[in-house]
């Protein structure tokens, strides 16, 4: 154990460095190999080796504590963070044990593999129709053009969102995941309430249309769950909230990242192109590489061990998972990428019981999208840097500008 710097240096000085294209990635390797546990002055533990985050996530007596934001490392005040957000913070996101289940077991059913890949030709049919768009105008930002409009319809379609809404919808659910970074200041937070308020009236309003009409959908099925009264006001509109800010954010970051990954590796390209059949393992290997989430957070629930350090209650521990998906004791050659690669798979949903419960659909449009995509248009090149989101717990990139060579 290793006694490190204070929260607002080890973001700001560390890890919330603008390092563009390169990635956090030195930064996390400079972490892994001098202070792979790392313990903040109030005591943040910091893990950066797969092993460790491995097991913390998986670990009974961490778990989810709905009284505050940003791993225990924000500077704004307590206060403000409990008060903030109270319906979104009322879903299994936040939950342990056993509201978690009960939240869980809802909605788990329809994203099992079985039932995701039931959506394949839906998916197929949609990636086609934005690739055609792409391909008549010759150019594309991937990002507004393919990585966002793709997963926001995907998951609208599964819950019922009415396609004129979503548009809409999408840009507070973004405001209001921003407020879940550690760097987010009171503005974040204040914007963050205000489009969860405009959220909970909307999905308020949807919801009792789906109790009175339902339909087959997701928020039909929340509508009766609340009618039934297994779920009470807050917790049924926020997991409706949740589920479509689940449904594509991730995603989104996944098609934007691997994109750009893949562009910056030609070769790589070449053979996805050549070799579709690797497409689920280029998922895999993209996930690892640049992941989507970098960082996941528990607080210790009861005395527990972690790393060899001792912890008490209310603790925070902060895994880093892109650092431990570049842990060279787990990933041969693990700053490659390699879309062949098998074996240890990435955390980049996590693990535990709070594991992505739409890793499947996510896995689902990459697996799809990227053999499609680089199949399409084999001079697909840049026409300017990628411009990337800054954060810790999200990596993203909010243009991706592209002409198709055609």
């Amino acid at each position: 154990m290793t006694a490190g710097p204070t929260e607002r240096e080890l973001l700001l000085d560390v890890l919330l460095t603008d390092h563009g294209s390169a990635g956090p990635y030195e930064a996390f390797r400079r972490l892994r190999e001098t202070q792979p546990v790392l313990v903040t002055r109030s005591g943040v533990l910091v893990l950066s080796r797969y092993d460790d985050c491995a097991a913390a996530l998986r670990n009974r007596s961490l778990g989810k504590a709905d009284e505050s934001l940003g791993f225990g490392l924000s500077e704004i005040p307590e206060e403000l963070q409990r008060q903030a957000m109270h319906r979104f913070r009322r879903t299994m996101l936040f939950r342990n044990p056993p509201d978690h289940h009960r939240l869980r077991r809802l909605v788990a059913d329809v994203f099992t593999p079985r039932h995701i890949d039931e959506l394949r030709g839906r998916v197929v049919t949609q990636i086609r129709d934005l690739i055609d768009v792409i391909e008549d105008q010759g150019s594309a930002d991937i990002i507004s053009d393919l990585a966002l409009p793709l997963p926001v319809n995907v998951i609208g379609d599964l819950l019922g969102v009415p396609v004129t809404d979503r548009a809409v919808a999408a840009p507070l659910v973004r405001a209001l995941v921003a407020s879940l970074e550690p760097s987010a200041d009171a503005a974040a937070l204040t914007a963050a309430c205000e489009a969860e308020d405009q959220l909970a009236t909307y999905f308020t309003d949807l919801l009792a249309a789906k109790r009175a009409h339902p339909d087959d959908d997701l928020l039909s099925r929340l509508a009766v769950a609340h009618g039934d009264d297994v779920l009470d006001d807050d917790e049924c509109v926020g997991t409706a909230i949740l589920l479509f800010a689940a449904g594509f954010e991730t995603t989104t970051n996944l098609i934007g990242n691997g994109v750009a990954a893949l562009l910056a590796h030609p070769s790589q390209m070449d053979l996805l192109r050549a070799r579709p059949d690797l497409a689920s393992n280029a998922v895999e290997e993209l996930l690892r590489y640049d992941s989507p989430v970098q960082t996941n957070g528990r607080t210790v629930l009861e005395p527990t061990r972690v790393a060899g350090v001792d912890l008490d209650p209310g603790q925070v521990v902060l895994t880093l998972l892109g650092a431990a998906n570049r842990d060279p004791d787990r990933f041969c050659d693990p700053d490659s990428l390699d879309i062949t690669r098998t074996g240890t798979p990435p955390l980049s949903f996590g693990a535990g019981i709070h594991f992505c419960l739409g890793a499947p659909l996510a896995r689902l449009e990459g697996a799809v999208l990227f053999p499609l995509l680089t199949a399409r248009f084999p001079g697909l090149r840049l026409v300017e840097q990628p411009r990337w989101r800054t954060g810790l717990s999200f990596r993203g990139l909010s243009s991706l500008k592209v002409v198709t060579g055609c």
